[in-house]
């Protein structure tokens, strides 16, 4: 057969399959709705379409007429023609599975093929270029790429592009795309071209906003001019391919069209830029990927994703998510997930989480999430919850929650509610408990005690002298625990249990006093109150020192001779029956 022919049959073969393919499968674009509005805001007849056609819209770029008020009466209309009639000719809409993209194209551009070569080596050179159809200028910065190859370039300054394909597909698609211009698509078969327009677009779309990371800091620095208007251009269409490789963004077995490319696999020498990952990506020093990551992300330094991550992030110094974090996150220094996070996050220096946190942050210094926390944070230095915090905070010195529903443990607790509790030397609760009181005891001439919480259970810090002339110097300080009970308007009820140290001249002798008092508070007037009651001791001290010294002291044991209720036993313990009598302020 003369290959004239042969060539005739291949052409009538692809029109009738394609030809065929639409009327096999009715796009969502052609499904008859019926809508009826009158002077209802643009949203709302969207939100109506999508429930009717059982789809999403999803918006490349802002809808600037979101907000309008239309009204518009159609029966069994196509949805693009529903469309046309709400938005005239100023966007374009595009499919993908369960969605209709609809993208704001108010120019209109022209792909020119000006030359089709097929060398000796079988590659083969595609040269064109792009003009603006209105005013006839040729066009800079526009994505031009072969989703079969999945090639992609940008045309010159003077408008002109060129792809060199190796091992080219039988029918070569060319797609032309830039922001505000309708997208155009060429296929043609070796030289011969064959059709110029639309063609269903054979890639998924990711719905979101990605641009963020391009405006980072990270990505200022990493990512090339180039391959922001290459992401700025094609949006939130990707395709998938198996396997990757990159020296660098810029250096890549996909070229530039990586910003549009989902992998199973990528391997980064140094570092690499990739729309996402769905399985396993790997760096010498940085990942940077523009969308979602799914399963495991390896990096020597970071690691920074414009989506969501579900699965592991590894990296040396800091991970870094736009989106949600579901599983893991572990780096040397810093962590941070600018949506919510459900997992685990562990850190050397500082977790952040912007919204919502259910599960477990553990740093060296300091955790923070700004919106409601469910969970445990665990730190060295710090926890701070801005919002809710349903589960605990544990940290060596400071805690804040803007609200607790929960536990804190730390040095310092702060919280803006009544609600939780919190266990510390201070504890500063809104409408909480918060007082100081001077008293004077059977052992301590003089008492002052700090304590603060709330009403159910505060905690106190304690210190305690007496200087006699005929006695040993006693310095003592402890902590302890108190409830506050109301049993009128001016009288309250007081048991607190608390420990102290005593130092009677020798360090190298432990004197340790607990005592459990019962005191009761007269308020006479606002901010004073008077304070007196019993109290139950017991004193445990070493007979001598770590050098055998013995120990001198008496005076503790002299002083409540008269109200001793356990003598000194072998466990060298005494017991009394005391009393406190003092001021309490605030």
């Amino acid at each position: 057969m003369p290959s004239s022919t042969k060539l005739v049959f291949t052409v009538i073969f692809f029109i009738i399959s394609s030809v065929f393919f639409k009327v096999s499968a009715q796009s969502i674009l052609e499904k008859e709705i019926s809508v009826h509005a009158d002077k209802k805001p643009l949203s709302n007849v969207l939100d109506l379409m999508e429930e009717k056609g059982s789809f999403r819209f999803a918006y490349y770029g802002k809808l600037a007429v979101k907000d309008s008020i239309v009204s518009i009466h159609a029966d069994n209309t196509s949805i693009k023609g529903v469309l046309d009639q709400l938005l005239s000719a100023k966007y374009e809409y595009k499919e993908s599975p369960g969605y209709i993209i609809v993208r704001y194209a108010p120019l209109e551009l022209a792909l020119v093929l000006e030359k089709n070569t097929v060398m000796s080596d079988g590659q083969q050179i595609v040269i064109g270029y792009i003009i603006d159809t209105k005013t006839n200028n040729r066009l800079e910065n526009v994505s031009v790429l072969e989703k079969n190859a999945l090639l992609s370039t940008l045309t010159n300054k003077d408008g002109f592009f060129e792809l060199r394909l190796k091992n080219a597909p039988q029918a070569i698609e060319l797609t032309a795309v830039k922001e505000n211009y309708k997208t155009v698509t060429m296929v043609f078969l070796s030289e011969i071209k064959i059709q110029m327009g639309d063609k269903k677009n054979k890639t998924d779309y990711i719905d979101g906003d990605f641009s963020e990371i391009e405006r980072s800091g990270i990505g200022r620095f990493f990512i090339s001019s180039k391959q922001k208007i290459q992401a700025l251009n094609l949006g939130g269409f990707i395709s998938k391919v198996p396997v990757q490789a990159s020296l660098v963004p810029s250096i890549s077995t996909r070229g530039m069209l990586n910003t549009q490319i989902v992998n199973n696999f990528s391997l980064n020498i140094l570092g690499g830029y990739n729309a996402g990952v769905r399985g396993l990506e790997m760096a010498g020093l940085y990942n940077i990927n523009r969308m979602n990551v799914d399963a495991l992300q390896m990096a020597g330094i970071f690691n920074t994703v414009g989506g969501s991550v579900n699965g592991v992030q590894l990296a040396g110094i800091y991970n870094n998510v736009f989106g949600n974090l579901r599983g893991l996150q572990i780096s040397g220094i810093h962590n941070s997930v600018k949506g919510s996070q459900i997992g685990l996050q562990m850190s050397g220096i500082y977790n952040n989480v912007y919204k919502d946190s259910k599960g477990l942050q553990i740093t060296g210094i300091s955790n923070t999430v700004k919106g409601s926390q469910n969970g445990l944070q665990l730190s060295g230095i710090c926890n701070i919850g801005k919002d809710t915090v349903r589960g605990a905070q544990i940290t060596g010195l400071f805690n804040y929650a803007k609200e607790l529903q929960g536990v804190q443990f730390g040095l310092v607790n702060i919280t803006d509610s009544p609600s939780g509790y919190s266990f510390g030397l201070l504890n500063f609760k809104k409408g909480g408990y918060k007082k100081i009181s001077v008293t004077s005891n059977e052992i301590s001439d003089i008492n002052l005690a700090v304590k603060t919480g709330d009403h159910k259970m505060y905690t106190i810090l304690m210190a305690g002298r007496s200087d006699r002339k005929d006695e040993e110097k006693l310095f003592s300080f402890g902590i302890g625990l108190g409830k506050n009970i109301p049993l009128g308007k001016r009288f309250t009820f007081n048991p607190e249990f608390s420990t102290q140290y005593l130092y009677l001249g020798n360090w190298d002798i432990y004197n340790s006093l607990s005592k459990f008092d019962s005191s009761f508070s007269f308020q006479l007037c606002k901010g004073v109150a008077i304070a007196a009651g019993p109290s139950l001791n017991f004193y445990w001290s070493e007979k001598q020192d770590k050098y055998g010294n013995a120990n001198a002291s008496t005076f503790v044991q002299d002083r409540p001779k008269q109200s001793t209720i356990i003598k000194n036993n072998s466990k060298d313990i005494l017991g009394w029956i005391g009393w406190s009598f003092g001021l309490t302020f605030f």
